[in-house]
C-alpha cells in the first residue's frame, strides 16, 4: 500500500469517562492527525464525545447507532460503515476486532486478566471476553502488546499467533494539564498532611484493602495523612471500601474520588507525596509511569509486569503484605533524601518513554498490515 492510507478506528474508549485505553487512543490521534495526508474514520456506538482530537480535519466522525449490545454494534453496525468508508487497514485499541471485517485489523491487547485473573470477572464476562479476545488476536494481521510482560502471556497462551505480536509501550503524562504548584495544589485540595495517591480503576487483584489496612498502620504515626482513591469501582464480586474504610477506623483519612478528568488528575500528582500502585497483575501500570513523569515517589507490587517495568525507579513491596507496604510508605514519608532519589530515578525512568514512539510503532504496525507484510 502506498500513498495515504484511509485508517478505520474502533473509538468508543473515547466515549462516556475515558480510563488508560482512552488516553492511549487519544494520543495515537493527537500525533497521527498531524503527518501526513492519511484519512481517519472513528466509529462510535452512539453520541460522538466532546474531545478536541476529533476536531482534526483529517478525521471523519461516525456516530452509529446506539446499539444496545456491543457485540451488535462491532460485528453489524460497524462492519457495513466500514466497508462504505473503503479502508485499507482498521484498528482496535481494546482488546477485541470486528470479526465480520474484510481489511487487515490491528488489534492491541492490554493484558490478559480475564484468562489470568478470572475472578474479577463473573462467570458470564470473562467467558465472553475470553472467546472473543482468541477469535480477534486470529483475525488480527498484527497484534500489540504493551510490554515484555503482556508478550509473553499472549505468546504463552497462543504461539501460533507469536509472530504476530509486537511489543509497544505507553507513553507518559505530556497530553495531562499542566499541575499548579505543590503548595497550591495541597490548599486547593484541602490538604493538611501527607498525600498518598492510588490511581486506576478498582479491581480485586489491585489490592485496596492492603493499602487500606496499611494506611490505618500509619494513620497513628503520621497526622493529618490523606489517601486518595481515584478510580470507580468494578470489583467483582463486589468490594464495599468505604465500609472496610469505617472498619478500620480511617474513614476520615480516606477519599473516593470515583473517576477524575484530567485537570483534577493533574491536581492529585501534584500534591502527592506518594503514587501507590499495587496489583496481583498488571499489563503495563500507566498511573505509576505518570506519577514517575510528575516527579512523585512510586511504590508498586513486587508482581509482573510493575516490577519489571518500574523496580528499577520504584519501592517494590508484596501487595498482600500491609506491614511491609506500611513500613515502606513510612520510610519515604519520613526520608527526604530516599524521597528525592525515587523522584529522580523516576523521572529518569518515565525519560524513556514517549506517546510519539508509541504511535511511531503502531503506525508501523498499520502501515505493514496494510500492505499485507
Amino acid at each position: 500500500m502506498r500513498g495515504p492510507l484511509r485508517v478505520g478506528i474502533d473509538a468508543r474508549e473515547l466515549q462516556g469517562r475515558p480510563t488508560g485505553t482512552g488516553r492511549y487512543l487519544r494520543n495515537l490521534l493527537r500525533i497521527w492527525t498531524r503527518q501526513g495526508d492519511h484519512a481517519f474514520f472513528a466509529y462510535f456506538n452512539g453520541g460522538i464525545p466532546d474531545d478536541p482530537v476529533l476536531a482534526a480535519p483529517n478525521v471523519t466522525l461516525r456516530p452509529l447507532g446506539p446499539a444496545p449490545n456491543g457485540m451488535i454494534w462491532q460485528e453489524w453496525q460497524l462492519p457495513t460503515a466500514a466497508r462504505r468508508d473503503q479502508l485499507h487497514v482498521f484498528f482496535s485499541p481494546a482488546y477485541s476486532c470486528p470479526l465480520r471485517l474484510e481489511v487487515p485489523r490491528v488489534t492491541a491487547v492490554h493484558d490478559l486478566s480475564f484468562f489470568v485473573w478470572p475472578a474479577d470477572f463473573s462467570f458470564l464476562d470473562g467467558l465472553r471476553r475470553r472467546v472473543l479476545v482468541g477469535l480477534s488476536l486470529r483475525a488480527s494481521a498484527r497484534i500489540l502488546a504493551c510490554s515484555h510482560f503482556t508478550c509473553r502471556e499472549i505468546a504463552s497462551r497462543f504461539p501460533a499467533l507469536k509472530d504476530r505480536l509486537r511489543q509497544v509501550p505507553l507513553g507518559p503524562d505530556d497530553d495531562l494539564a499542566p499541575a499548579p504548584p505543590r503548595e497550591a495544589a495541597r490548599a486547593q485540595l484541602g490538604l493538611r498532611g501527607p498525600l498518598l495517591l492510588s490511581v486506576g480503576t478498582v479491581l480485586n487483584r489491585r489490592c485496596l484493602p492492603t493499602l487500606l489496612r496499611a494506611t490505618a498502620r500509619l494513620a497513628r504515626s503520621f497526622p493529618g495523612l490523606t489517601l486518595e482513591v481515584v478510580g470507580e469501582n468494578r470489583t467483582h464480586p463486589g468490594l464495599d471500601c468505604q465500609r472496610l474504610a469505617r472498619v478500620l477506623g480511617i474513614r476520615d483519612r480516606v477519599r473516593f474520588a470515583g473517576f477524575l478528568d484530567e485537570t483534577q488528575l493533574a491536581l492529585r500528582y501534584a500534591a502527592a507525596e506518594v503514587a501507590i500502585s499495587l496489583s496481583e497483575y498488571e499489563g503495563f501500570g500507566l498511573p505509576a509511569l505518570e506519577a514517575m513523569s510528575r516527579g512523585v515517589p512510586v511504590l508498586v507490587s513486587d508482581r509482573p509486569s510493575l516490577n519489571e517495568i518500574f523496580g528499577a525507579a520504584a519501592l517494590v513491596v508484596d501487595p498482600q503484605d500491609d506491614a511491609a507496604l506500611a513500613e515502606a510508605l513510612a520510610r519515604v514519608l519520613s526520608d527526604p533524601t530516599l524521597a528525592r532519589d525515587l523522584a529522580a530515578r523516576g523521572r529518569g525512568l518515565a525519560s524513556h518513554y514517549s506517546w510519539r514512539e508509541t504511535a511511531r510503532l503502531t503506525w508501523d504496525a498499520l502501515l505493514a498490515a496494510s500492505r499485507g507484510d
